[in-house]
């Protein structure tokens, strides 16, 4: 079967860097397996995505090594089977508040003994007649933590076997802590319960990711020592990706027309 890149790199203590896709659409998926970056991550907890469109973005991806992450709508093993089912090699399980949530996403994606996977005949065996030998190593679970009750019991769900990463959901995280959007990474709060995850990343020897706005915020991390980010989602990124060009053609224009009214939006 297809070999996770990003779950080989971060065991390895290399940062993986990826991105959101919130559109579900194949040529973007395409297009970004194109870009350099190391996994894509599709967005099924606050989108319409279905099923029929995450294999279609799973097909789009076939030709590269890039591997495909789905953040699934909740840790319900039924919802995990049917997205790991369709092709995922990672799944990305939001707001685990503790160990028996962390142990129950875990479980829901692997096969037996190590888990509670059911045996199908589902795409992935079709496409891959080794894929019952190998989708317990590659296949990435990611657990994501957004609550600061969670963040209190982060020792022990580092502690469940089979977590291969510990993501932040900062904004989220940031509400739990009565912190205003826009000021995590000043408030002390939201300082001390990201600095907490991260540290227990290292004394457990668990990878560690959190969200990031900016390439600028991406190197900051990785110094920190984060394994796992995604950068922006391709909404976002195309949004200040023409904010920026129409900005710099506004304000170097001599034409009347183009001239720059103050509106960047």
């Amino acid at each position: 079967m297809k070999k996770n890149i990003a779950k080989e790199k971060i065991k390895k203590g290399i940062p993986s860097i990826g991105t959101w896709v919130s559109s579900g659409n194949p040529l973007v998926c395409e297009t970004l397996a194109t870009s350099g970056i190391d996994w894509i991550n599709i967005e099924c907890e606050h989108s319409s995505i279905d099923l029929g469109e995450l294999v279609h973005c799973f097909r789009a991806v076939e030709h590269s090594d890039i591997p495909v992450f789905v953040r699934v709508a909740g840790s319900d093993p039924l919802i995990i089977k049917r997205v790991v089912d369709s092709g995922a090699l990672g799944i990305v399980v939001p707001d685990v508040k503790n160990a028996e949530e962390a142990k129950r996403a875990v479980d829901a994606c692997r096969y037996p003994p190590i888990g509670t996977r059911g045996i199908g005949a589902t795409r992935p065996n079709a496409v891959y007649p080794d894929y019952m030998d190998h989708a317990n190593e590659e296949i990435c679970v990611v657990i994501m933590i957004e609550d600061i009750n969670a963040v209190n019991q982060i020792d022990s769900i580092m502690e469940v076997e089979g977590v291969d990463v510990v993501f932040i959901g900062p904004n989220d995280l940031a509400a739990t802590l009565n912190v205003p959007l826009g000021m995590n990474n000043q408030h002390p709060k939201h300082v001390d319960a990201v600095n907490k995850v991260l540290e227990a990343g290292k004394r457990h020897n668990i990878p560690t990711g959190i969200h990031c706005g900016s390439p600028e915020e991406v190197i900051e991390r990785i110094e920190q020592g984060f394994l796992w980010m995604p950068l922006m989602s391709e909404l976002a990124l195309m949004r200040t990706s023409f904010l920026s060009s129409m900005k710099q053609i506004k304000e170097n224009s001599k034409s009347e027309g183009l001239k720059s009214d103050g509106k960047f939006y």
